[in-house]
């Protein structure tokens, strides 16, 4: 999944694991965690490497395999945006708290949390609510992607 495709980009664009946790301002050992799958990235350095390799979040994590190239000029993720994002899916799907809790295997504390903004939602439940609810990861986060143009 996630990992698969980290590697998969690395070694398309000639980088080494070095050179990649340099760009996410990591350890290369952070970084080879996160690429073996052994540990999850946070939301925040996937948008970085999404952002760095000009692809779209599903793409980067594996929940889609359109591999255009995508701009974005988005590079923090905003809380506030996330949780409203949430808060207005689940609210125009008429899903309760705890139905949405159910589907993401999570508590209903932690889905309160991340629609007000207290947390941000963690990677494992951001792939799990995009999976499950079919919601692009870069819609989720807010995050603007285009198609780059062709040359």
């Amino acid at each position: 999944m996630i990992f698969e495709r980290l590697k998969e980009l690395r070694n398309y664009e000639g980088y080494t694991q070095k050179d990649v946790a340099s760009i996410l301002n990591v350890q290369r050992a952070t970084y080879a965690g996160w690429e073996s799958g052994k540990d999850i990235m946070p939301l925040s350095q996937l948008l970085k490497i999404a952002n760095n390799y000009q692809k779209s979040l599903d793409y980067i994590t594996g929940l889609s395999n359109n591999d255009e190239k995508y701009i974005s000029g988005k590079g923090n993720i905003d809380i506030q945006v996330v949780a409203n994002n949430i808060h207005k899916y689940r609210k125009s799907n008429n899903i309760t708290q705890k139905k949405m809790a159910q589907d993401l295997k999570t508590t209903q504390s932690n889905i309160h949390k991340y629609e007000t903004g207290k947390c941000l939602i963690t990677t494992m439940y951001a792939l799990e609510f995009a999976k499950h609810y079919n919601y692009p990861l870069d819609d989720l986060i807010g995050r603007t992607v285009k198609k780059k143009p062709k040359n």
